[in-house]
């Protein structure tokens, strides 16, 4: 600053660095954006590695048995194959009713057609990565049907934990046909399970636990008007729905190979814990390849290794076709629209 002269006051120079915070604030915001940009970059790049990985292994196993699966006489059974995936559509079908009824936990009514086309439209989400987009288009659909967005939300989180828990009771009750566990080991686990889970859908704690949920996500509060009678009406329809797709999964293989029943209860043992293994490999879309690789793991301690690459393959490709017929006829639903 300079000397000021007599009788005037010293004039204040401009200050260089106003503008400092603003920039650096803004270099900070920039910098973070990157950062998010490069994590989201590296998930991406992880699940396309591992997707890539999983099927390379088990491509080259397959290439590498293909004489033994090629001296197998194969016969395609189309009758079998057909009803396989009039199952299979069934299934989905049964999934979307159970969501209509607990739709009705939360005081919210819709019509079965538009739960199905509602499920079966924001399904398709679940192959792209994020694993949020068939929430998402869930969530969007649900309103245009009328549903608030909390309704839709905390709906679907039932269903998933209900789904999920009759998926695992599933698998439990497989592993006697396991002839490699103590039925009394099973039959307690089974029980601590069954007991955990109707503790956990009483009523009473269920909105407990929505009530913590609802503080979390800063939504305004919803109650669970059911009766326990009425979730474990859930359940059975549920365990029904597995039981369906045991029958079309049963169809499907002895539609090109022998296969008893007592194996494909096994079978949906393992494909529901597999299942469930995809769900919680939160990188990959719709667990693609970490399902395969499950499945085709645990499947080889009961069938010729190749085969059993061979079938989780083949139940990728039969679940994938079935979800595109469901896609399909939900677009002949007229409501809601989706645009």
């Amino acid at each position: 600053m300079k000397d000021p002269q007599p009788g005037k006051l010293p004039t204040p120079e401009p200050p260089r660095d106003a503008a400092q915070p603003m920039r650096s604030g803004a270099f900070r915001d920039s910098e973070s954006k990157e950062d998010g940009k490069k994590t989201a970059f590296l998930k991406k790049a992880f699940a396309f590695l591992v997707i890539i990985g999983v099927f390379y292994l088990l491509g080259k196993n397959l290439y590498q048995n293909l004489g033994e699966i090629s001296h197998y006489r194969w016969q395609i059974r189309y009758e079998f194959l057909i009803l396989s995936f009039l199952c299979l559509v069934i299934n989905l079908g049964v999934a979307s009713y159970a969501w209509k009824k607990i739709l009705a936990f939360f005081h919210a009514s819709l019509p079965f057609d538009q739960s199905f086309k509602i499920m079966s439209v924001s399904a398709t989400g679940k192959y792209v990565p994020g694993k949020v987009w068939q929430y998402l288009g869930q969530i969007y659909l649900g309103r245009k049907a009328g549903l608030p967005k909390s309704v839709t939300f905390f709906s679907m989180i039932l269903l998933f934990l209900v789904y999920n828990l009759v998926g695992i009771l599933v698998f439990l009750f497989s592993l006697f046909f396991w002839r490699s566990f103590s039925p009394l080991l099973i039959s307690v686990l089974s029980g601590v399970s069954i007991s955990v889970f109707m503790v956990a859908l009483y009523p009473p704690i269920l909105n407990r636990v929505l009530s913590i949920l609802f503080r979390l996500f800063k939504r305004e509060p919803l109650t669970i008007g059911a009766r326990f009678d009425q979730i474990l009406h859930i359940l059975l329809i549920l365990i029904v729905d597995w039981i369906i797709f045991g029958i079309g999964a049963y169809l499907l293989l002895n539609s090109f190979y022998s296969i008893d029943l007592s194996q494909t209860v096994i079978l949906c043992g393992i494909f529901a814990i597999s299942v469930i293994a995809g769900i919680l490999s939160f990188f990959v879309p719709a667990g693609l390849g970490v399902r395969e690789g499950v499945q085709s793991y645990l499947l080889s301690f009961f069938i010729p290794v190749p085969m059993a690459i061979l079938i989780s393959l083949v139940m990728r490709v039969w679940i994938t076709l079935g979800e595109l017929a469901c896609f399909l006829i939900a677009l002949r639903i007229k409501r809601p629209k989706l645009s």
